[in-house]
């Protein structure tokens, strides 16, 4: 920041303290502050005590100003305007009831102004390092592995704090980009939902007979690769933790092939759980939301706003993977992940430290794949994805890249001009087959 704007900002935040100084001791002791003022008694407490609440509560509105005037320029411009009204009823609406009070005003106003304007003027330009939003054609698991895996965290493992009050507006805009932006690497940017996460690789592997189509087909075997995360700012155990999983399954074994991987995200129960083990959750692609004002916000007003069934995230770019245009696609409701029965516990404050593939026999993580559909009662295992190598990084937290499709409320509008038989009845016919 110039001069300029280093001196706004130290404007802005006298005006803040300003307003916390009169405005909390006039919502609870009125005659006391004006007294201490030197002004004349109210009579009308309650309407001083109103007028100091909201003298406070705009002041709330000034921080982001005082922060950062050149990326909440809007409020930066409000904040410095917002002291004309004060001036106008102090000095000609009730002229002699409170002068003190206008001349605060007006000596904020001429000084936030004075440096606003040359503040607004020495702005930078908005440089856009990220140009290739709609150019994306795929990428190689060597490159997303090489990526994902770059700036490995030494020592202790740093804490990444995510979603705040700051970063509401940002968030929405994520949101949205998420829907349609299907890169698998951007440049480096806040993830602020799943901000603190682990890297993993492996094979993707469907061992039994289904009746589904794309790379939940019996025989369907690629490399995979994920980060398993915990939504919000709760990674320790003890804490509530809502566990997640967003992955990219690569159709080509060897890994230098350019290709789209079809990508899922799965969570478990959005409020979170105290499990003792992050791995004794259970991912899905449909989660309940559960209590949580937090998780019933994101979910049920946010993601409201994105997509008709804001939970629910839709499983054909893994039913689809390696299909023709006038494939037959046949797609499950839903998918789970679970880790096998064998797996070893490992005890661990954070998750990041307990997923660590070291501390597992053969150094492996096994999660068997599930699936069913609305109307069914029991799940089917399908398979594997055994993970075989991991990374905790920089590269991982805020270069890879999830895409989450938008809900499709028909089959036949899917991306894919195709006649899809309907998962619920190709399952039926396959229980009835000897």
């Amino acid at each position: 920041m110039n001069k300029f704007a280093v001196w706004f900002r130290r404007f802005m935040w006298l005006g803040i303290i300003q307003d916390w100084l009169i405005g909390l001791p006039a919502i609870f002791a009125p005659h006391w502050l004006l007294n201490l003022l030197g002004q004349r008694a109210s009579q009308d407490p309650v309407w001083t005590s109103f007028a100091g609440l909201l003298v406070f509560l705009l002041s709330l509105f000034y921080v982001p100003a005082a922060i950062d005037p050149y990326r909440y320029t809007v409020n930066a411009c409000l904040a410095t305007f917002c002291r004309l009204p004060g001036i106008l009823f102090f000095f000609f609406l009730y002229p002699g009831y409170y002068p003190t009070f206008g001349i605060i005003d007006s000596v904020l106003f001429v000084l936030q102004l004075s440096f606003l304007i040359p503040t607004m003027v020495g702005k930078p330009q908005a440089v856009f390092n990220d140009q290739d939003k709609f150019e994306y054609d795929g990428s190689t698991f060597a490159q997303v592995k090489e990526i994902g895996f770059s700036e490995p965290y030494s020592g202790q493992l740093p804490y990444k704090q995510g979603l705040g009050l700051g970063t509401i507006l940002q968030f929405i805009n994520d949101s949205a980009r998420n829907m349609f932006d299907r890169r698998d690497i951007r440049p480096k940017y806040q993830k602020l939902i799943h901000a603190n996460g682990v890297c993993m690789t492996g094979i993707w592997r469907i061992t039994e007979d289904n009746p589904y189509t794309g790379y939940f087909a019996k025989g369907s075997e690629g490399l995979v690769f994920a980060r398993l995360s915990v939504a919000g700012q709760a990674i320790k155990k003890g804490e509530r933790r809502a566990f997640g999983m967003g992955g990219k399954i690569f159709p080509k074994m060897e890994g230098e092939t350019k290709v789209k991987p079809a990508t899922f995200v799965l969570v478990d129960y959005l409020s979170g759980s105290k499990n003792p083990h992050i791995t004794d959750t259970e991912m899905t692609n449909f989660p309940s939301v559960g209590k949580d004002p937090a998780a019933n916000f994101v979910n049920r007003i946010i993601f409201r706003l994105m997509d008709t069934r804001p939970g629910f995230r839709q499983l054909f770019p893994i039913a689809t993977l390696g299909l023709t245009p006038e494939s037959t696609v046949v797609t499950p409701d839903l998918l789970m992940l679970r880790v096998a029965d064998d797996t070893a516990k490992i005890d661990a404050e954070d998750f990041r430290d307990e997923l660590r593939l070291e501390k597992y026999p053969d150094h492996q993580l096994v999660y068997w794949v599930h699936v069913k559909n609305f109307g069914d009662k029991e799940w089917i295992r399908l398979g594997e994805i055994v993970f075989t190598e991991y990374c905790i990084g920089e590269g991982c937290d805020t270069r890879t890249h999830f895409w989450i499709p938008r809900d499709l409320p028909t089959p036949a509008s899917r991306d894919h001009a195709v006649a899809p038989v309907p998962p619920t009845k190709a399952l039926s016919a396959l229980n009835k087959e000897p």
